[in-house]
């Protein structure tokens, strides 16, 4: 494969190989967002309110060692590139601690449990970052063209889609088998997650071979600790690019609003599923419906995109999942095919928010480098990477107070009245969270003929 340039166009194998990085790196985000807190809570055994917190603490962590993994991969040199490396040698590593964060070791007394549970997600977090970092900020140093970057996070999101749709489809189908032929539930989940970081180690391999960097004009020859060093200044760095860069503001509050209000869904559908359908085995389904609409949707969005603007695409997304929220909590919802048809129709407008989101976030880093002259490809993705983590971290947190504020008692016959109150969480909280996303878009100013001219100006 030829040398990459800035502005060379990506061939369909790059694009397809980027992709397949995202669809590795869902395969953990959907494992985790999916079915980890419903496996602490109905598994591990941990009460809502524990598992809330646990979730919350390690996202913080996880967000908080995003800036500093941004900043040591802006100055890694190697002869892979300076992002491409970690797609090799780190995936390993988070494999093996997604295993660790699904096992329940025996002989742990329950008391000592959370802090397990706290201990094995602090390394999954901080692992994930590793390698999602300089994973995101290649698609800045891929290309510098709006047009391409559009195309190629269009690449990505249905890379991301198939990671989620084969996550959501096959983990509860894959666990009912080896929990019957094991007889073991807490097996059955352990050996479910080795399959799953065993696949996603081999498509990052694919990955790396498949996409290339720029050569550097210039390589310098740092001591081993400079990276590090550098990177504890990265956090006051990153604070004030924020405050510089209004376009990146509005676009991490955007994603903030996604990642607090709109999982509450997707975090919730099983136990909908288990005690208000009390259909359990019916959940895979639904919770693998975003992930497919996205697939089919992705190209979509990027065409509408390219013929108006990213902005208004993202506000069609809300236009269309406001109502969708709003539906859901006002109709039953007590069989199978309801709850798809509702969730379908809220996965057609959310699945914009994904997309334009990859794709609006590199133009914040030209728009960065107009205003103060240099280029943070890692930084703004690492800043953007915390950014969603804290507010996942938050989203958990909240969600195990809501659950146990409603009456939640796992393993349990739930109340008519906590049943209303799960469907409330799943469905007022994301409702509340498009309107504030609408807003804090509205005014977004990087358009397509904004951008051109920005990158013209840079070039003079």
């Amino acid at each position: 494969m030829k040398t990459a340039t800035a502005d060379a166009p990506l061939s369909t194998g790059q694009k397809a190989g980027y992709a397949l990085g995202d669809t590795g790196l869902n395969v953990y985000w959907q494992g985790i967002s999916l079915f980890l807190f419903f496996f602490y809570t109905d598994v591990m055994g941990l009460s809502a309110s524990s598992a809330g917190l646990t979730i919350f603490l390690a996202s913080i962590w996880d967000g908080l060692t995003d800036p500093w993994m941004g900043g040591v991969a802006d100055r890694t040199r190697s002869r892979f590139g300076r992002f491409r490396p970690y797609l090799l040698f780190a995936p390993p590593l988070l494999a093996v601690s997604f295993v660790l964060a699904f096992w329940v070791p025996a002989g742990v007394p329950d008391g000592l449990m959370p802090g397990y549970a706290l201990i094995t997600h602090l390394l999954l977090r901080t692992l994930y970052t590793v390698v999602a970092v300089p994973y995101g900020a290649l698609s800045a140093r891929m290309t510098r063209s709006s047009t391409e970057r559009a195309s190629l996070a269009g690449w990505r999101m249905q890379g991301a889609a198939l990671g989620g749709l084969g996550t959501a489809l096959a983990t509860p189908w894959v666990v009912t088998r080896l929990v019957a032929l094991t007889g073991d539930q807490h097996l059955g989940w352990l050996l479910a997650a080795g399959l799953m970081g065993a696949l996603a180690t081999i498509l990052f391999v694919l990955c790396f071979s498949s996409v290339r960097e720029p050569r550097e004009k210039h390589l310098t020859t740092e001591h081993p600790l400079a990276p590090v060093l550098g990177a504890l200044r990265d956090v006051t760095a990153g604070i004030a690019l924020v405050k510089r860069n209004g376009p990146l503001l509005r676009v991490l509050l955007a994603i903030v609003m996604a990642s607090l209000c709109l999982t509450m869904l997707s975090k919730t559908l099983l136990y909908w599923f288990k005690y208000a359908v009390e259909d359990e085995a019916a959940a895979g389904l639904a919770l693998a419906l975003p992930a497919l609409v996205l697939l089919l949707l992705a190209p979509v969005w990027t065409r509408i995109a390219r013929a108006m603007s990213k902005r208004t695409a993202w506000l069609c997304g809300c236009a269309i999942a406001l109502p969708g929220y709003t539906a859901f909590f006002l109709l039953p919802m007590l069989d199978p095919v309801s709850v798809y048809i509702g969730v379908g129709v809220i996965a057609i407008g959310t699945s914009a928010f994904a997309v334009m989101f990859w794709a609006m976030l590199p133009d914040t880093v030209e728009y960065d480098q107009w205003l103060c002259g240099e280029r943070h490809e890692a930084r703004v993705f690492g800043l953007a990477t915390f950014a969603q983590k804290a507010a996942l971290g938050l989203n958990a947190l909240l969600l195990g107070v809501l659950l146990d504020s409603v009456g939640f008692e796992a393993g349990s016959v739930q109340s008519d009245e906590t049943l209303s109150g799960i469907k409330a969480i799943m469905t007022l909280v994301p409702a509340a969270g498009v309107l504030v996303m609408a807003g804090c878009l509205y005014r977004y100013p990087i358009d397509a003929r904004f951008h051109a001219a920005l990158r013209k100006d840079l070039a003079n």
